[in-house]
């Protein structure tokens, strides 16, 4: 069994981040193995004082403890949400960060051209440090444009975009690929691609709201199908119809968007 390692914040009473990964990605046969850098009582866009449980040193002693255990494994890994640049700091120095067969990063840390409560543009630079181990980086338009030190625009042509894709692959592995979600034109919702080769785009009809977890579902399903050597051009319809279902089922049972989204139609069993 192939082991896969979600390394991200846990938002205890939210449908995001780890609560939506770690289901996805069991789902395709992996052994899902859970490193929560941060844990948040809810998402950090909810009403009220963001708290959170965070030690450095557990930390650090659980990063070691999983290189030991698991380096002479097969392994794949996925990367989101971090929030602290000290947490980028202990994963680059990490000897995990080098265990990897396949790692996603997903730089999950602004949308709609704004930064994420408690990030900044420190923030975007230290996080610049995780790439070059990726083999995988899914930003959405607003965190592209922040990493290639691009002024955000709320309508990017496809050549700006085909643009910033060039100009962040000179900070990843020659041969790495990126995803570029959340892409906006003529009342739908996409995502281009680059594996370095080739290239293209996927949209659907547009639904009207802001839908959280949507982005961390999307990067754990791309993971899962990426495990399983799935090719782009035939497995991101694929997940952009499922995240589509997903939100459809939850504009249909949940009151509250923040809470997240209903995942449901992304377990692989439901294929």
């Amino acid at each position: 069994m192939k082991n896969a390692f979600i390394i991200e914040d846990l938002s205890s009473l939210n449908s995001i981040s780890m609560n939506v990964a770690g289901p996805i990605v069991a789902s395709y046969g992996l052994r899902a193995l859970q490193i929560p850098v941060q844990n948040f009582i809810t998402q950090t866009e909810m009403e009220g004082t963001i708290r959170t449980n965070y030690s450095a040193e557990w930390l650090k002693a659980l990063f070691e403890t999983a290189h030991h255990q698991f380096k002479n494994t097969e392994n794949i890994g996925l990367i989101g949400y971090l929030g602290k640049t000290e947490i980028i700091d202990l994963i680059a120095k990490s000897a995990l960060i080098n265990d990897f067969r396949l790692l996603l990063v997903d730089p999950v840390m602004a949308d709609n051209g704004h930064y994420y409560p408690l990030l900044d543009a420190t923030y975007c630079q230290q996080l610049k440090r995780l790439l070059p181990f990726a083999d995988v980086v899914t930003p959405n338009v607003t965190e592209l444009a922040f990493l290639t030190g691009n002024q955000y625009s709320p309508s990017f042509s496809e050549g700006q975009i085909t643009t910033m894709v060039s100009q962040l692959r000179s900070l990843l592995k020659k041969d790495a690929t990126v995803v570029v979600t959340g892409i906006e034109t003529q009342g739908q919702v996409g995502c281009y691609w680059d594996d370095g080769v080739s290239c293209g785009t996927n949209y659907l009809r547009k639904v009207d709201g802001h839908f959280y977890g949507t982005g961390d579902a999307f990067a754990a399903a791309l993971l899962g199908e990426l495990s399983e050597h799935a090719q782009l051009s035939d497995c991101l319809p694929q997940i952009m119809k499922r995240i589509r279902a997903s939100i459809h089922n939850t504009l249909l049972n949940e009151n509250d968007l923040k809470l997240g989204v209903d995942i449901t139609p992304l377990l692989r069993r439901n294929d």
